[in-house]
C-alpha cells in the first residue's frame, strides 16, 4: 500500500510536497462548505455533534461539502455508540434468560461504532495526529489566527 502523501507548509519540508499542499488548498477554497444545518434526517445526538462540529470543520478549511458524507457517518456512529452504551448500563455487559448468560448485543454495536469513529474522525482531523498536521498547516499559513485554540478547547 503507497504512503499518504504528505500535506505541509514547513519551508523545511520538500518543495514538490508544499506545492502539492498550496494546490490542495486552492482547490478546496473553490468548494462549498459543510452546512452547519443538519441534514433532516439526523435528529438526537447525531444532529447535535452534526451541529457543534460543522462550523469547527468549515473552519479549518480541509473539509469541505463533498465530505458530507464523512461527517454524516461519524455522527450516526456516535449516536449509536450513545444509545448502545445506554443499553449497556441499563441491561449490563450479559443477561441471563432462563439458565444461560448471553452478550449484550449493544456490547458488539459498542465496539464497531468506536471503531468506525476513530477511523472516520482520523480522516476529518479529528485524531490528536492528523489535528497535529492541520494546526501546523495552519500556523503557517496564517501566523495570526490560532486555530489551535478551536481544537484545543479554546475560545
Amino acid at each position: 500500500m503507497p504512503r499518504k502523501a504528505k500535506i505541509t507548509t514547513d519551508k523545511s519540508d520538500r518543495k514538490d510536497q508544499r506545492e502539492r499542499t498550496v494546490h490542495l488548498k486552492d482547490e478546496l477554497d473553490k468548494q462549498d462548505k459543510l452546512p452547519v444545518k443538519a441534514p433532516t434526517h439526523l435528529n438526537g445526538e447525531a444532529k447535535k455533534l452534526w451541529e457543534t462540529l460543522v462550523p469547527v470543520l468549515n473552519e479549518t478549511g480541509y473539509i469541505v461539502a463533498i465530505d458530507s458524507s464523512s461527517v454524516e457517518t461519524l455522527v450516526m456512529n456516535y449516536q449509536m455508540l450513545r444509545e448502545a452504551y445506554e443499553s449497556v448500563k441499563k441491561v449490563g455487559i450479559v443477561y441471563e434468560a432462563g439458565e444461560k448468560l448471553f452478550k449484550n448485543p449493544a456490547v458488539s454495536i459498542v465496539d464497531s461504532a468506536t471503531k468506525v469513529i476513530k477511523a472516520v474522525g482520523g480522516d476529518l482531523g479529528l485524531s490528536p495526529q492528523s489535528r497535529t498536521t492541520l494546526i501546523d498547516m495552519a500556523q503557517v499559513e496564517d501566523e495570526g489566527e490560532d486555530l489551535a485554540s478551536h481544537f484545543m478547547g479554546g475560545a
